[in-house]
């Protein structure tokens, strides 16, 4: 939707403060139709992890996100919100910017335009079940102080997921004749964002892995499932001295996470 503003336009703080309860600040009353829509392209979420936001049990997690943003007037400032669900108006879930953005000219028309989005568990996602896509929306000011609201700017440009622990690999015995069994095991949690602490990772694929020596790259041995109480357990017969560890490969919802090693001494 774009609107042509009838007065001028407080960006930063009128846009900001209507998106931190909405996500998606709706347009000035008054205002009057206008066809010629801000545009939005090149968007990056998150950019050191890859477009995933990885939220614990308590903690805040603050991210970037930004974009180029085109208008045929020139860019004044933009507003960005993630949503969840299949549609904006029957979205679960909403995550706010914080503070004011920052637009740098790259043309006339054109801006590369960023802000800050906070994720907290204590207020949003308040669910386990918003781990997953979300959308990015957005609220732009051009230089002539029109607005436009865009619902949807990316499309699957976030991922949130919840965060996963493993605990290091525990081999016994650590000294072993050759050919004899070593076992292994460790212990899987993820983040619940409903009970704020970290629970058992129930029923979830992990691998053992091995590399002999203390270097070089691990190789899968075995593939085992954590239990109801997030235990992962594996059995190896003992060839040469090397380390264990478990490693999970995540999920759509889940971090992934590679475990310390632990060396055995094969006599």
């Amino acid at each position: 939707m774009r609107l042509r503003a009838t007065a001028t336009v407080s960006a930063s703080a009128a846009l900001g403060a209507a998106l931190a309860v909405t996500a998606l600040a709706g347009p000035a009353a008054g205002a009057t139709q206008d066809d010629t829509p801000t545009r939005f392209s090149d968007i990056v979420v998150n950019k050191r992890l890859d477009y995933t936001v990885v939220v614990g049990a308590r903690a805040k997690v603050a991210f970037q996100i930004s974009a180029t943003v085109n208008d045929p007037s020139g860019v004044r400032s933009v507003t960005y919100g993630l949503w969840h669900g299949n549609t904006r108006a029957q979205a679960d879930g909403f995550l706010a910017q914080v503070g004011s953005g920052r637009c740098v000219k790259a043309g006339a028309t054109t801006s590369r335009c960023e802000a800050v989005v906070v994720a907290d568990p204590n207020t949003n996602p308040r669910s386990n079940a918003l781990a997953g896509v979300w959308t990015v929306g957005a609220v732009a000011v051009d230089g002539a102080g029109n607005v436009t609201r865009l619902d949807d700017v990316g499309t699957g440009m976030a991922r949130i997921k919840r965060e996963t622990h493993l605990s290091g690999a525990d081999a016994t015995p650590e000294r072993v004749k050759k050919g004899r069994t070593v076992t292994v095991r460790a212990r899987m949690t993820v983040a619940s964002w409903q009970q704020h602490k970290d629970v058992p990772l129930i029923g979830h694929q992990v691998l053992l892995q091995f590399r002999k020596g203390r270097s070089g790259a691990f190789v899968t041995v075995q593939k085992v499932k954590t239990d109801r109480n997030g235990w992962v357990r594996g059995a190896v017969k003992a060839t040469v001295d090397g380390e264990y560890r478990f490693a999970f490969a995540g999920t759509s919802l889940t971090q992934a996470r590679n475990g310390a090693a632990d060396f055995v001494d094969v006599r």
